[in-house]
């Protein structure tokens, strides 16, 4: 009886802290209407940003282009200021991902996750309708949308009228945080910083020019 009752504790316990950690217990469910955040949404017609990436203690540099093609996809290309790529992503109608191209000390899956999941965030990606919700907080209407794993939250205030952050979550708290800066409806965004929580991963993108039409 006492092991039971030690190890019931342990679990009651456990459910506590997990409960108590959640930065979302707080939220209330509010009615709002999903389509008011797609006048923030970017368009990436043809726009190159400078960018540098700090990843765990290793700093890289270069040119991120983004690239709207004819099929309605969207290609994302990094590559050093030398020409040597990165990578090359394509983010395909109905929510298809395909890696074009990988340099070998980044062909890892959870990094090409990562990445991918960052990027459909900062796209306004993977939006399903039929599932969003929203929740609020003193100050900010969370706009949710779940995704296979985690929810994609689009921050703005209670009036729906700026676009404070954006945010990818586990159930209990978010893993990462983008911020665009300087963007008007239909243009892209003079800058954009991704960071992470949960390890040292943080991006900087500032805009170059937009590419010439082709």
């Amino acid at each position: 009886m006492r092991i039971f009752l030690i190890r019931f504790s342990i679990f009651l316990s456990g459910v506590v802290l997990n409960y108590s950690c959640s930065q979302y217990r707080h939220m209330q469910r509010v009615q709002s209407d999903e389509s008011c955040i797609q006048k923030f949404k970017p368009e990436f017609d043809r726009v190159v940003y400078r960018t540098s990436a700090d990843v765990v203690g290793k700093h890289i540099s270069g040119l991120l282009f983004i690239k709207f093609m004819p099929d309605s996809s969207t290609r994302i290309l990094f590559s050093s200021e030398t020409g040597l790529s990165y990578f090359d992503f394509g983010f395909l109608p109905d929510d298809e991902f395909k890696v074009f191209q990988v340099t070998p000390a980044m062909n890892k899956k959870s990094l090409i996750r990562t990445l991918r999941k960052d990027f459909e965030l900062i796209l306004f990606r993977n939006m399903d309708s039929s599932k969003y919700y929203s929740l609020s907080d003193t100050h900010f209407v969370y706009h949710a949308f779940p995704q296979s794993s985690g929810v994609n939250y689009y921050v703005t205030d209670s009036n729906c009228l700026q676009l404070v952050k954006m945010q990818r979550a586990s159930d209990k708290k978010p893993v990462m945080e983008a911020f665009i800066y300087g963007s008007l409806p239909g243009n892209s965004p003079d800058s954009i910083v991704i960071r992470h929580l949960n390890f040292n991963f943080t991006i900087f993108l500032k805009k170059v020019a937009p590419l010439a039409a082709q």
